[in-house]
Protein backbone atom coordinates (compact mmCIF):
# COMPACT_ATOMS: atom_id res chain seq x y z
CA UNK A 1 0.00 0.00 0.00
CA UNK A 2 1.33 3.41 -0.86
CA UNK A 3 1.49 5.63 2.19
CA UNK A 4 -0.37 8.90 2.06
CA UNK A 5 -1.19 11.59 4.56
CA UNK A 6 -4.03 13.97 5.03
CA UNK A 7 -5.29 16.38 7.64
CA UNK A 8 -8.94 16.91 8.39
CA UNK A 9 -10.47 19.36 10.84
CA UNK A 10 -12.92 17.89 13.32
CA UNK A 11 -15.11 19.58 15.90
CA UNK A 12 -13.67 22.50 17.82
CA UNK A 13 -13.71 22.63 21.59
CA UNK A 14 -17.31 22.91 22.83
CA UNK A 15 -18.84 26.28 23.42
CA UNK A 16 -18.80 27.25 27.05
CA UNK A 17 -15.45 25.56 27.61
CA UNK A 18 -12.47 27.71 28.40
CA UNK A 19 -8.78 27.17 28.95
CA UNK A 20 -7.46 29.08 31.91
CA UNK A 21 -3.75 29.56 32.46
CA UNK A 22 -2.37 30.22 35.90
CA UNK A 23 1.03 31.71 36.61
CA UNK A 24 2.94 28.72 37.92
CA UNK A 25 6.17 29.33 36.03
CA UNK A 26 7.74 27.55 33.11
CA UNK A 27 9.13 24.09 32.56
CA UNK A 28 11.32 23.04 29.60
CA UNK A 29 9.93 25.94 27.55
CA UNK A 30 6.37 24.67 27.98
CA UNK A 31 3.64 26.66 29.70
CA UNK A 32 1.95 25.16 32.73
CA UNK A 33 -1.77 25.33 33.11
CA UNK A 34 -5.07 24.00 34.33
CA UNK A 35 -8.39 23.88 32.51
CA UNK A 36 -11.89 24.77 33.59
CA UNK A 37 -15.38 24.23 32.21
CA UNK A 38 -17.86 27.04 32.66
CA UNK A 39 -20.50 24.60 33.89
CA UNK A 40 -18.38 23.23 36.77
CA UNK A 41 -20.15 23.40 40.13
CA UNK A 42 -16.91 23.00 42.07
CA UNK A 43 -13.76 25.02 42.43
CA UNK A 44 -10.37 23.41 42.67
CA UNK A 45 -8.25 23.77 45.76
CA UNK A 46 -5.65 26.51 45.37
CA UNK A 47 -3.01 24.17 46.78
CA UNK A 48 -2.83 22.17 43.54
CA UNK A 49 0.47 22.68 41.73
CA UNK A 50 -0.18 21.79 38.09
CA UNK A 51 2.04 20.82 35.18
CA UNK A 52 1.85 19.60 31.57
CA UNK A 53 3.10 16.18 30.43
CA UNK A 54 4.48 16.87 26.93
CA UNK A 55 6.75 13.90 26.25
CA UNK A 56 7.74 10.33 27.08
CA UNK A 57 8.12 9.89 30.86
CA UNK A 58 6.87 13.38 31.62
CA UNK A 59 8.17 16.95 31.74
CA UNK A 60 11.63 15.97 32.98
CA UNK A 61 11.86 12.60 31.20
CA UNK A 62 12.17 10.58 34.42
CA UNK A 63 8.57 9.47 35.21
CA UNK A 64 8.24 12.26 37.78
CA UNK A 65 5.38 14.74 37.95
CA UNK A 66 6.02 17.94 39.87
CA UNK A 67 2.34 18.30 40.74
CA UNK A 68 1.34 18.45 44.39
CA UNK A 69 -1.91 18.58 46.33
CA UNK A 70 -3.83 16.11 44.16
CA UNK A 71 -6.47 13.70 45.46
CA UNK A 72 -5.08 10.66 47.26
CA UNK A 73 -8.12 9.54 49.26
CA UNK A 74 -9.72 7.53 46.47
CA UNK A 75 -13.11 5.87 46.85
CA UNK A 76 -13.32 2.10 46.30
CA UNK A 77 -14.36 2.59 42.67
CA UNK A 78 -11.40 4.87 42.08
CA UNK A 79 -11.11 8.60 41.38
CA UNK A 80 -14.03 10.31 39.58
CA UNK A 81 -13.99 9.72 35.83
CA UNK A 82 -14.28 12.81 33.66
CA UNK A 83 -14.67 10.72 30.51
CA UNK A 84 -14.06 7.38 28.83
CA UNK A 85 -13.62 7.25 25.07
CA UNK A 86 -13.22 4.30 22.69
CA UNK A 87 -9.88 4.38 20.90
CA UNK A 88 -7.81 2.26 18.54
CA UNK A 89 -4.65 0.17 18.67
CA UNK A 90 -1.28 1.15 20.03
CA UNK A 91 0.80 1.59 23.16
CA UNK A 92 1.47 5.32 22.79
CA UNK A 93 0.96 7.29 26.01
CA UNK A 94 -1.11 10.47 26.07
CA UNK A 95 0.64 13.85 25.94
CA UNK A 96 -0.82 17.00 27.48
CA UNK A 97 0.51 20.42 26.48
CA UNK A 98 -0.75 23.95 25.84
CA UNK A 99 -4.41 23.04 26.32
CA UNK A 100 -4.26 19.98 24.03
CA UNK A 101 -4.61 16.27 24.72
CA UNK A 102 -2.56 14.45 22.07
CA UNK A 103 -3.62 10.88 21.32
CA UNK A 104 -1.74 8.76 18.77
CA UNK A 105 -3.47 5.50 17.82
CA UNK A 106 -4.43 3.27 14.92
CA UNK A 107 -8.01 2.97 13.66
CA UNK A 108 -8.40 0.37 10.88
CA UNK A 109 -5.81 1.29 8.22
CA UNK A 110 -4.91 4.73 9.57
CA UNK A 111 -2.56 6.03 12.25
CA UNK A 112 -4.29 9.01 13.81
CA UNK A 113 -2.76 11.88 15.73
CA UNK A 114 -5.64 13.65 17.44
CA UNK A 115 -5.88 16.85 19.42
CA UNK A 116 -8.66 16.61 21.99
CA UNK A 117 -9.94 18.73 24.83
CA UNK A 118 -8.16 17.58 28.01
CA UNK A 119 -11.34 17.63 30.14
CA UNK A 120 -13.91 16.25 27.70
CA UNK A 121 -12.01 14.16 25.16
CA UNK A 122 -13.81 16.01 22.33
CA UNK A 123 -11.73 16.16 19.15
CA UNK A 124 -10.27 19.42 17.90
CA UNK A 125 -8.30 18.21 14.87
CA UNK A 126 -7.03 14.93 13.42
CA UNK A 127 -3.94 14.22 11.32
CA UNK A 128 -3.89 10.80 9.61
CA UNK A 129 -1.35 8.58 7.88
CA UNK A 130 -2.31 5.42 6.01
CA UNK A 131 -0.69 2.26 7.39
CA UNK A 132 -0.44 -1.42 6.51
CA UNK A 133 1.97 -2.37 9.32
CA UNK A 134 1.66 -5.93 10.66
CA UNK A 135 3.63 -6.94 13.75
CA UNK A 136 5.66 -10.07 13.04
CA UNK A 137 4.87 -11.50 16.49
CA UNK A 138 1.17 -10.66 16.43
CA UNK A 139 1.30 -7.72 18.82
CA UNK A 140 -0.36 -4.36 18.26
CA UNK A 141 -0.31 -2.85 14.78
CA UNK A 142 -0.56 0.64 16.24
CA UNK A 143 2.03 3.29 17.21
CA UNK A 144 4.43 2.78 20.10
CA UNK A 145 6.12 6.12 21.00
CA UNK A 146 4.28 8.93 22.76
CA UNK A 147 3.78 12.21 20.85
CA UNK A 148 6.51 14.73 21.64
CA UNK A 149 5.24 18.30 22.05
CA UNK A 150 7.74 21.13 21.93
CA UNK A 151 7.61 24.92 21.69
CA UNK A 152 10.54 26.47 19.87
CA UNK A 153 11.93 29.37 21.91
CA UNK A 154 12.97 31.44 18.89
CA UNK A 155 9.88 31.16 16.69
CA UNK A 156 7.33 30.50 19.43
CA UNK A 157 5.86 27.67 17.33
CA UNK A 158 4.42 24.67 19.14
CA UNK A 159 5.04 21.41 17.28
CA UNK A 160 4.13 17.75 17.69
CA UNK A 161 6.46 14.95 16.57
CA UNK A 162 5.27 11.37 16.06
CA UNK A 163 6.97 8.18 14.87
CA UNK A 164 5.04 5.24 13.43
CA UNK A 165 6.13 1.55 13.56
CA UNK A 166 7.58 1.71 10.02
CA UNK A 167 10.03 4.54 10.71
CA UNK A 168 7.96 7.43 9.36
CA UNK A 169 8.62 10.58 11.40
CA UNK A 170 6.17 13.46 11.08
CA UNK A 171 6.14 17.01 12.47
CA UNK A 172 2.69 18.59 12.88
CA UNK A 173 1.70 22.12 13.85
CA UNK A 174 0.00 21.90 17.26
CA UNK A 175 -2.47 24.72 16.72
CA UNK A 176 -3.95 23.62 13.38
CA UNK A 177 -2.91 19.98 12.99
CA UNK A 178 -1.18 20.66 9.68
CA UNK A 179 1.92 18.77 8.55
CA UNK A 180 5.17 20.72 8.73
CA UNK A 181 7.43 17.97 7.41
CA UNK A 182 7.54 14.19 6.94
CA UNK A 183 10.53 11.86 6.69
CA UNK A 184 10.51 8.12 5.96
CA UNK A 185 13.82 7.27 7.61
CA UNK A 186 13.58 3.50 7.25
CA UNK A 187 12.95 3.63 3.51
CA UNK A 188 15.42 6.43 2.81
CA UNK A 189 18.31 4.70 4.56
CA UNK A 190 17.18 1.12 3.80
CA UNK A 191 17.16 0.22 7.49
CA UNK A 192 16.50 -3.34 8.59
CA UNK A 193 13.16 -3.94 10.26
CA UNK A 194 13.18 -4.30 14.04
CA UNK A 195 11.35 -7.03 15.98
CA UNK A 196 8.30 -5.01 16.98
CA UNK A 197 8.56 -2.14 14.53
CA UNK A 198 10.03 1.22 15.52
CA UNK A 199 9.30 2.39 19.02
CA UNK A 200 12.07 4.51 20.56
CA UNK A 201 10.59 7.90 21.49
CA UNK A 202 12.29 10.92 19.90
CA UNK A 203 13.76 13.64 22.13
CA UNK A 204 14.64 17.31 21.73
CA UNK A 205 18.15 18.64 22.32
CA UNK A 206 18.40 22.34 21.56
CA UNK A 207 17.62 22.85 17.88
CA UNK A 208 17.78 19.13 17.12
CA UNK A 209 15.36 16.24 17.20
CA UNK A 210 17.20 13.03 18.18
CA UNK A 211 16.08 9.50 17.37
CA UNK A 212 17.67 6.03 17.09
CA UNK A 213 16.39 3.52 14.53
CA UNK A 214 17.66 0.21 13.24
CA UNK A 215 17.19 -3.51 12.93
CA UNK A 216 17.91 -6.72 14.82
CA UNK A 217 21.41 -7.44 13.51
CA UNK A 218 24.60 -5.79 14.75
CA UNK A 219 25.55 -2.70 12.79
CA UNK A 220 22.10 -2.04 11.33
CA UNK A 221 21.25 1.13 13.24
CA UNK A 222 21.73 4.88 13.19
CA UNK A 223 21.14 7.68 15.64
CA UNK A 224 19.87 10.69 13.71
CA UNK A 225 19.93 14.37 14.59
CA UNK A 226 17.44 16.45 12.58
CA UNK A 227 16.69 20.14 12.45
CA UNK A 228 13.44 20.15 14.38
CA UNK A 229 11.80 22.91 12.29
CA UNK A 230 12.65 21.50 8.86
CA UNK A 231 13.41 17.79 9.28
CA UNK A 232 16.80 18.24 7.60
CA UNK A 233 19.35 15.66 8.77
CA UNK A 234 22.24 17.32 10.60
CA UNK A 235 24.23 14.19 11.37
CA UNK A 236 23.82 10.44 11.65
CA UNK A 237 25.93 8.11 13.75
CA UNK A 238 26.06 4.31 13.29
CA UNK A 239 24.87 2.10 16.16
CA UNK A 240 24.53 -1.64 16.71
CA UNK A 241 20.84 -1.61 15.73
CA UNK A 242 17.42 -0.56 16.90
CA UNK A 243 15.99 -0.39 20.38
CA UNK A 244 12.89 0.77 22.22
CA UNK A 245 14.48 3.04 24.83
CA UNK A 246 14.37 6.80 24.44
CA UNK A 247 17.69 8.61 24.34
CA UNK A 248 18.78 10.74 27.29
CA UNK A 249 20.93 13.86 27.47
CA UNK A 250 22.90 15.13 30.46
CA UNK A 251 25.60 17.61 31.47
CA UNK A 252 28.29 15.55 33.23
CA UNK A 253 31.91 16.39 34.03
CA UNK A 254 31.81 19.59 32.00
CA UNK A 255 30.49 17.97 28.82
CA UNK A 256 27.09 17.36 27.30
CA UNK A 257 26.34 13.70 26.65
CA UNK A 258 23.79 11.89 24.51
CA UNK A 259 23.13 8.38 25.83
CA UNK A 260 21.61 5.86 23.40
CA UNK A 261 20.56 2.36 24.56
CA UNK A 262 20.49 0.43 21.26
CA UNK A 263 20.51 -3.22 20.20
CA UNK A 264 24.12 -3.80 21.21
CA UNK A 265 24.27 -1.80 24.41
CA UNK A 266 24.92 1.76 25.55
CA UNK A 267 26.65 4.40 23.42
CA UNK A 268 27.69 7.83 24.60
CA UNK A 269 27.66 10.34 21.73
CA UNK A 270 28.62 13.97 21.40
CA UNK A 271 25.21 15.57 20.67
CA UNK A 272 26.88 18.29 18.59
CA UNK A 273 28.18 16.00 15.85
CA UNK A 274 27.24 12.39 16.77
CA UNK A 275 30.83 11.30 17.47
CA UNK A 276 30.87 8.20 19.68
CA UNK A 277 32.87 8.79 22.86
CA UNK A 278 32.50 5.28 24.24
CA UNK A 279 30.34 2.16 24.11
CA UNK A 280 29.42 -0.37 26.77
CA UNK A 281 28.22 -3.66 25.21
CA UNK A 282 25.05 -4.89 26.93
CA UNK A 283 22.92 -7.38 25.07
CA UNK A 284 21.12 -10.61 25.81
CA UNK A 285 22.59 -13.87 24.57
CA UNK A 286 19.10 -14.63 23.26
CA UNK A 287 18.71 -13.40 19.67
CA UNK A 288 14.96 -12.66 20.00
CA UNK A 289 15.49 -9.93 22.58
CA UNK A 290 15.37 -6.14 22.87
CA UNK A 291 16.77 -3.30 24.94
CA UNK A 292 13.65 -1.33 25.74
CA UNK A 293 13.70 0.44 29.14
CA UNK A 294 14.82 4.07 29.05
CA UNK A 295 18.09 4.73 30.97
CA UNK A 296 17.99 6.45 34.36
CA UNK A 297 20.45 9.29 35.05
CA UNK A 298 21.22 10.46 38.60
CA UNK A 299 23.96 13.09 38.75
CA UNK A 300 26.92 11.34 37.05
CA UNK A 301 25.46 7.84 37.43
CA UNK A 302 23.85 6.02 34.50
CA UNK A 303 21.63 2.98 35.08
CA UNK A 304 20.24 0.79 32.32
CA UNK A 305 18.71 -2.66 32.29
CA UNK A 306 17.07 -5.29 30.11
CA UNK A 307 15.16 -8.54 30.42
CA UNK A 308 15.91 -11.76 28.48
CA UNK A 309 18.43 -12.95 31.13
CA UNK A 310 20.39 -9.70 30.80
CA UNK A 311 19.99 -7.61 33.96
CA UNK A 312 21.20 -4.18 35.01
CA UNK A 313 24.34 -2.01 34.93
CA UNK A 314 25.41 1.12 36.77
CA UNK A 315 28.14 3.29 35.24
CA UNK A 316 29.77 6.49 36.43
CA UNK A 317 30.02 8.76 33.40
CA UNK A 318 33.12 10.87 32.89
CA UNK A 319 34.01 13.45 30.24
CA UNK A 320 35.25 10.93 27.65
CA UNK A 321 35.00 7.62 29.47
CA UNK A 322 33.12 5.70 32.14
CA UNK A 323 33.72 3.71 35.30
CA UNK A 324 31.72 0.56 36.02
CA UNK A 325 30.13 0.65 39.48
CA UNK A 326 28.26 -2.69 39.32
CA UNK A 327 26.61 -4.98 36.82
CA UNK A 328 24.63 -8.18 36.65
CA UNK A 329 26.33 -11.33 35.45
CA UNK A 330 25.04 -12.36 32.02
CA UNK A 331 25.66 -16.01 32.91
CA UNK A 332 23.70 -15.91 36.17
CA UNK A 333 19.98 -16.73 36.25
CA UNK A 334 19.49 -14.49 39.30
CA UNK A 335 19.53 -10.80 38.43
CA UNK A 336 19.70 -7.67 40.55
CA UNK A 337 17.05 -6.11 38.32
CA UNK A 338 15.95 -6.93 34.77
CA UNK A 339 13.49 -4.34 33.52
CA UNK A 340 11.68 -5.21 30.29
CA UNK A 341 10.03 -2.15 28.73
CA UNK A 342 9.01 -0.38 31.94
CA UNK A 343 11.56 2.21 33.07
CA UNK A 344 12.65 2.05 36.71
CA UNK A 345 11.86 4.97 39.02
CA UNK A 346 14.54 6.64 41.14
CA UNK A 347 13.85 8.07 44.58
CA UNK A 348 16.18 8.93 47.47
CA UNK A 349 19.06 6.67 46.56
CA UNK A 350 16.98 3.72 45.38
CA UNK A 351 15.51 2.28 42.20
CA UNK A 352 11.96 0.96 42.14
CA UNK A 353 11.30 -1.11 39.06
CA UNK A 354 9.43 -4.07 37.60
CA UNK A 355 11.79 -6.95 36.93
CA UNK A 356 11.13 -9.94 34.69
CA UNK A 357 10.62 -10.97 31.08
CA UNK A 358 7.15 -12.51 31.45
CA UNK A 359 4.13 -11.57 33.53
CA UNK A 360 4.46 -14.77 35.52
CA UNK A 361 7.55 -14.59 37.70
CA UNK A 362 7.94 -10.81 37.45
CA UNK A 363 8.01 -8.57 40.51
CA UNK A 364 8.38 -5.02 41.74
CA UNK A 365 11.65 -4.56 43.59
CA UNK A 366 13.70 -1.97 45.42
CA UNK A 367 17.42 -1.75 44.65
CA UNK A 368 19.97 0.50 46.31
CA UNK A 369 21.38 2.48 43.39
CA UNK A 370 25.07 2.74 44.29
CA UNK A 371 25.53 -0.84 45.54
CA UNK A 372 23.04 -2.93 43.56
CA UNK A 373 21.74 -4.40 46.80
CA UNK A 374 18.16 -5.70 46.48
CA UNK A 375 16.19 -4.44 49.49
CA UNK A 376 12.91 -6.24 48.74
CA UNK A 377 10.78 -7.91 46.08
CA UNK A 378 7.00 -7.86 45.73
CA UNK A 379 5.37 -10.44 43.48
CA UNK A 380 2.08 -8.67 42.90
CA UNK A 381 -0.93 -8.48 40.61
CA UNK A 382 0.80 -5.67 38.69
CA UNK A 383 2.97 -8.03 36.63
CA UNK A 384 5.29 -5.97 34.43
CA UNK A 385 3.57 -2.74 35.35
CA UNK A 386 4.40 0.92 34.83
CA UNK A 387 4.70 3.68 37.44
CA UNK A 388 5.02 7.40 37.78
CA UNK A 389 5.95 9.34 40.91
CA UNK A 390 4.33 12.50 42.24
CA UNK A 391 3.93 14.24 45.59
CA UNK A 392 5.35 11.42 47.69
CA UNK A 393 3.31 8.67 46.00
CA UNK A 394 3.61 6.20 43.13
CA UNK A 395 0.75 5.68 40.69
CA UNK A 396 1.03 2.25 39.09
CA UNK A 397 -0.86 0.44 36.35
CA UNK A 398 -0.66 -3.33 36.13
CA UNK A 399 -0.71 -5.08 32.79
CA UNK A 400 -4.13 -6.59 33.63
CA UNK A 401 -5.50 -3.07 34.04
CA UNK A 402 -5.45 -2.61 37.82
CA UNK A 403 -4.70 0.91 39.10
CA UNK A 404 -2.79 1.30 42.36
CA UNK A 405 -1.68 4.11 44.65
CA UNK A 406 1.51 3.11 46.46
CA UNK A 407 4.01 4.33 49.02
CA UNK A 408 7.42 2.80 48.43
CA UNK A 409 10.57 3.00 50.54
CA UNK A 410 13.61 0.82 51.28
CA UNK A 411 11.62 -0.57 54.21
CA UNK A 412 8.92 -2.01 51.95
CA UNK A 413 5.77 -1.30 49.96
CA UNK A 414 2.43 0.04 51.15
CA UNK A 415 -0.65 -0.31 48.98
CA UNK A 416 -2.96 2.63 49.76
CA UNK A 417 -5.58 1.98 47.10
CA UNK A 418 -6.28 -0.63 44.42
CA UNK A 419 -8.88 -0.18 41.69
CA UNK A 420 -9.30 -3.44 39.77
CA UNK A 421 -9.72 -3.70 36.01
CA UNK A 422 -9.80 -0.06 35.04
CA UNK A 423 -8.28 -1.19 31.73
CA UNK A 424 -8.08 -4.42 29.75
CA UNK A 425 -5.04 -6.55 29.07
CA UNK A 426 -2.57 -5.64 27.69
CA UNK A 427 -2.34 -2.39 29.68
CA UNK A 428 1.32 -1.65 28.89
CA UNK A 429 1.15 2.13 28.59
CA UNK A 430 2.40 4.25 31.52
CA UNK A 431 0.01 6.77 33.11
CA UNK A 432 -0.02 10.46 32.29
CA UNK A 433 -0.60 12.99 35.10
CA UNK A 434 -1.20 16.57 34.03
CA UNK A 435 -3.00 19.51 35.62
CA UNK A 436 -4.65 17.32 38.22
CA UNK A 437 -5.98 14.81 35.69
CA UNK A 438 -4.85 11.19 35.32
CA UNK A 439 -4.98 9.60 31.85
CA UNK A 440 -4.90 5.84 31.29
CA UNK A 441 -5.24 3.85 28.08
CA UNK A 442 -5.23 0.36 26.66
CA UNK A 443 -6.01 -0.70 23.11
CA UNK A 444 -9.74 -0.16 23.54
CA UNK A 445 -10.39 2.96 25.61
CA UNK A 446 -8.96 6.18 27.00
CA UNK A 447 -9.89 7.00 30.60
CA UNK A 448 -9.52 10.40 32.28
CA UNK A 449 -9.73 10.49 36.08
CA UNK A 450 -10.08 13.68 38.10
CA UNK A 451 -7.52 14.00 40.90
CA UNK A 452 -8.19 17.67 41.58
CA UNK A 453 -9.30 18.29 45.15
CA UNK A 454 -12.66 20.02 44.98
CA UNK A 455 -14.40 22.34 47.41
CA UNK A 456 -18.05 23.29 47.09
CA UNK A 457 -18.83 26.88 46.25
Amino acid sequence: MTKKSRMCTQRRFPEGASIRRIGLGQGHGLGLGVFSLAAMVYTFAATLSADDWPQWLGPTGDSVSRETGWLKDWPDEGPPRLFEKPIGEGYSAVSIAFGHLLLYHRVKDENRLESRHPETGVQNWTYTEATDYVDRYGYSGGPRPQPLVHRDKDSGEALVFVLDPTGVLVCVDLKKGEKRWRLDLRSEFKLQRNFFGDGAAPIIDGKHLIINLGGTDTGTGFTFALEKLSGKIVWKSPTDGGGYAAGRTAEIDGSRHLLIFHRGGMSCLDPADGRERWKFPWRSRIYDSVNAATPVIVDDLLFFSAAYRTGGVLLRVKKDSFEKVWQDSLSSREKIIATHWSTANYLDGHLYGFSGRHEGGSDLRCVELTTGKVKWKWESYLGRGAMIYSDGHFIAVGERGDLSLLKLSPAGHQELRRVPRVLRHPAWTPPTLANGLLYLRDEHKLVCMDLRVKTER
